[in-house]
């Protein structure tokens, strides 16, 4: 069999969770060795490269950080002649080759366009609302990410269960249990951090629930004689102005850190060095930065809403989200309490354990199976 993926994802987002999804399947599609051909097919200017898999120049899988990354997915014209029996878009469908004969298969990650829309850029909202049914008819399969954004599909689409199928996610091996005070070593030798913090990263958007987190964190404060720090990772966006204006009424400004983007080889110190980490989203397809946490032995305080309880179960402190009591009693219980700390430490250990990227690609490769007929 001959596989052709969408390469736009590690070419021009890198760092974004599609990139860590499309790398790692990638990676692990090759480890099992049962495909004929992979190619990453890459859209430049006036034309479509692709390279096999074991030969993707190295300047290329380096990938960049696009800020125009969204608008240059939604008008692309593919150019792909080379023979595949499978093409698989992992961008949500968008740009899905129209004119490309064979089967065609999309990872749909989650349907926060349709169930948050006010979260949502303008240009992404119109393209997805206007696009995505006929994005759904045209695939061949439909890949997603957990059984709650298989429902949210079902529900808004009627999607039929043989062509939908639910392969969930992992962290990558790099999120692993550190010794704990190098990681703050070299938090501190880096970024300056030198106080105990509470973490948390994954994006801006409004449904990611920072603002909550912010006052909750007040509360943590008040409450805390020892003093200890909120480190807010992750790409600055529009919201960023208004969380730094919550942050200053509040004054918060000595013990809340907004660090920008941090590369993906730190972030294993960061979850290490950490006394909790919190991710109070809204809603989520997966939520891979509560995994990366658990994976590293970090106790997790995240959200009872959407696909989040499926994927954690009983391992993380669950709380209501839109509580701001709720979330800053979990971390004050986490903070004050080591017998507590350790066990949502092992417990995250072990319930991480349940996943891996292997397990994703042999799902996923039993898909491309299940659609083509060809082993």
């Amino acid at each position: 069999m001959n596989l052709g993926i969408d390469g736009r994802v590690i070419t021009w987002h890198i760092g974004s969770g599609l990139a860590t999804y499309t790398n790692n399947l990638l990676e692990n599609l090759n480890k099992l060795q049962q495909l004929k051909n992979i190619f990453l097919f890459y859209p430049c200017k006036d034309r479509t490269d692709y390279f096999d898999i074991n030969s993707i120049p190295q300047n290329l899988l380096i990938g960049e950080r696009r800020l125009d990354f969204w608008r240059n997915v939604y008008d692309l014209k593919w150019d792909i002649s080379y023979p595949i029996d499978v093409f698989h878009n992992t961008v949500n469908g968008i740009g899905l080759p129209q004119s490309l004969k064979g089967v065609k298969i999309i990872t749909l990650h989650d349907l926060i366009p349709y169930i948050m829309p006010e979260t949502v850029d303008r240009p992404h909202l119109n393209y997805t609302l206007k696009n995505t049914p006929y994005i759904l008819e045209e695939a061949s399969h439909v890949i997603t990410v957990s059984h709650y954004s298989k429902s949210d599909i079902q529900k808004y689409f009627g999607i039929d269960d043989e062509k939908i199928t639910v392969t969930h996610l992992a962290a990558d091996p790099i999120f692993k249990p550190l010794d704990r005070d190098n990681a703050k070593r070299v938090i501190f030798n880096k970024y300056g951090i030198d106080k105990k913090y509470v973490l948390y990263l994954g994006g801006f958007s409004q449904r990611k629930n920072i603002a909550r987190l912010i006052k909750a964190f007040k509360k943590v404060i008040l409450e805390k004689e020892e003093l200890i720090n909120l480190l807010i990772l992750g790409e600055y966006s529009r919201s960023y102005k208004a969380l730094w204006k919550l942050t200053d009424e509040l004054g918060l400004c000595d013990y809340v850190k907004f660090l920008n983007f941090v590369p993906t080889a730190d972030l294993p110190y960061f979850y290490n060095g950490a006394e909790v980490f919190v991710y109070p989203s809204l809603y989520e397809g997966f939520g891979l930065p509560p995994l990366e946490a658990m994976q590293c032995g970090t106790p997790v305080v995240t959200s009872n809403v959407s696909s989040i309880p499926e994927i954690v179960g009983d391992a993380c402190l669950l709380v209501n989200p839109y509580s701001i009591d709720n979330i800053s009693d979990s971390i004050l219980t986490v903070l004050s309490d080591v017998d507590e700390w350790h066990k949502y430490s092992l417990m995250g250990i072990e319930r991480a354990k349940e996943y891996s990227w292997l397990k994703t690609a042999a799902e996923t490769l039993h898909v491309y199976e299940k659609c083509t007929g060809i082993i």
